[in-house]
């Protein structure tokens, strides 16, 4: 019987801590391939060089080799599909890591144009049984909208669907006995087919014959099902867990199922070598300790319904950021999916966790009009239960918690009204004493982060709209720069915002559902 291994999404979690929390956490590639088959085929879905303190840490200092590089050799790591996220630094950081793996570099939609990427279109692995396993990689297409264009001088990533489609004919040339893609990417995207690139294409690749659909990106754990005769499944993100999926040696039966991190399970020899010689952990540590300044009191995210209907010290704090340094007339910010504080005391740590990923800005010019569609896509955010309690919708939390897709404005005194059908919310727009649903030609200037301005996320008005200008320096470095100047940091004068009806407190539990 030949077994896969399939972790995705680890942004180089690779130790049981998220770095915020002190405590071990049930978490990290180290651990999770101590559950790794002894014979099994080991593939990695991609999105490894951003996303973590430490990864953060080593491109930041130039370390080489890369810990998580480390850490998927000893595993003995065969296939590595590669991530969006693993783009953002440019060509060198992704050669320098991939060879440091030493493992097969697979995706068919990447043409190196250099050519020192050693990137295969596929492989085709043999389990001890005999059986023939084909398998090849696909990127989102959405790369091409994300990635600063300096970052793809040599490189090329063309449409998934149809180098995927393409390497089913390679399949049958080698007689392979199974035919597995692993797609960093998912499903929801269906209906935008008819765009130059599209995010997540899990729909049109699922109908395409391939025996496995492996996916990532979306960060959502997705039980093993059959779409269109092909298995799928997303494993989430953190390396908090591992699929296994068995091929039958005599008949083509396919079983996949999931596996956690056990901390209580000894690691592997090879692991507990690399962990033992680590250089980078005790680094990173002490730079995420370290203090670079002070609020005059807590900034806190009381919990993401409670913050979105009453606003948020931390996303004013953001918007007033974004507003300096853009000289824009309006900023949006969202928050991560987990509620975070800082202050007054404020760390390295503290300021990652607030701003996780290495977002840029982009200034645009926008009619009152296409402001007022985002932000209608923000306060779809709301729903109202049988009781009359506003809870989130079930858009924003299945099939995985987006919560990071709520925007907070800053600029603009505005107001939704939930009880209006999606779409016909925003019942308050005025900037400057302007009433802009009054006169929705007018223009104004607004601030949003890169993620957002690729119109990801439901805000497809952003990609609509030529960009004014684009900022280099990622908003990581300018938070910390922030707080370095070694003022105290005042709570933000509130947003002038309100949600209709009245707002009724609800207990928020871990799964993020409302409980009435």
């Amino acid at each position: 019987m030949a077994v896969i291994c399939y972790t995705a999404d680890t942004h180089s979690y690779m130790y049981p801590t998220d770095y915020v929390k002190k405590e071990k956490l049930p978490m990290g590639y180290i651990h999770l391939s101590s559950l790794f088959d002894e014979d099994a085929i080991l593939i990695d879905g991609g999105d490894v060089l951003q996303g973590s303190p430490i990864i953060r840490y080593e491109i930041k200092n130039g370390l080489r080799p890369f810990f998580s590089a480390l850490c998927y050799k000893a595993a003995g790591l065969d296939v590595f599909v590669p991530g969006n996220h693993d783009f953002n630094f440019g060509y060198d950081i992704l050669k320098d890591f991939t060879s440091e793996i030493g493992c097969d570099f697979v995706c068919a939609n990447l043409i190196d144009l250099k050519g020192d990427l050693n990137c295969k279109p596929y492989v085709v692995k043999t389990a001890k049984d005999g059986v023939r396993i084909f398998i090849t990689g696909v990127v989102t297409d959405y790369v091409n909208v994300w990635e600063d264009k300096k970052n793809l001088e040599h490189i090329r990533i063309t449409d998934s669907v149809d180098a995927a489609q393409k390497m089913l004919q390679s399949a049958k040339a080698e007689k392979s006995d199974y035919t597995v893609l692993v797609y960093h990417g998912g499903f929801g995207d269906e209906g935008f087919s008819g765009a130059e690139y599209v995010e997540n294409r899990g729909g049109e690749l699922s109908k395409l014959g391939y025996d496995v659909l492996l996916q990532a990106h979306q960060h959502s754990v997705i039980k093993p099902y059959m779409v269109d005769g092909t298995l799928s499944l997303q494993v989430g993100a953190k390396a908090l867990k591992g699929a296994r999926i068995e091929f039958g040696s005599r008949k083509k039966t396919i079983h996949a199922s999931f596996f956690d991190v056990d901390l209580s399970i000894p690691l592997k020899r090879d692991m507990r070598m690399v962990v033992k010689n680590d250089p980078v952990y005790a680094g990173v540590e002490e730079y995420l300790s370290k203090e670079v300044g002070r609020t005059s009191k807590v900034f806190r995210d009381e919990g993401k319904l409670e913050s979105a209907v009453n606003g948020c010290p931390l996303a004013d704090f953001i918007n007033d950021v974004q507003l300096r340094l853009t000289g824009a007339d309006v900023s949006a910010a969202s928050l991560p999916n987990d509620p975070v504080s800082i202050g007054p005391v404020v760390t390295i740590s503290d300021v990652l966790a607030l701003y996780p990923f290495s977002n840029t800005l982009v200034k645009f010019r926008m009619k009152a009009s296409e402001l007022k569609t985002a932000m209608e896509r923000t306060a779809s955010y709301f729903s109202i239960s049988e009781s009359g309690r506003i809870e989130i919708s079930e858009s924003f939390i299945h099939p995985k918690a987006e919560h990071y897709n709520y925007d907070y404005y800053r600029g603009i005194s505005y107001a939704f009204d939930i009880s209006r059908p999606v779409g016909d919310r925003v019942v308050k727009m005025v900037f400057k004493g302007i009433d802009l649903l009054r006169d929705p030609e007018h223009v104004l200037s607004v601030c949003v982060n890169s993620y957002r301005a690729s119109g990801t996320g439901g805000y497809g008005i952003y990609g609509r709209v030529s960009p004014e200008k684009r900022y280099g320096k990622d908003m990581q470095d300018v938070l910390l720069e922030i707080f370095e100047k070694g003022e105290s940091i005042a709570v933000p004068e509130k947003t002038d915002f309100k949600v209709f009806p009245e707002f009724v407190p609800c207990r928020l539990e871990k799964n993020n559902r409302v409980e009435k």
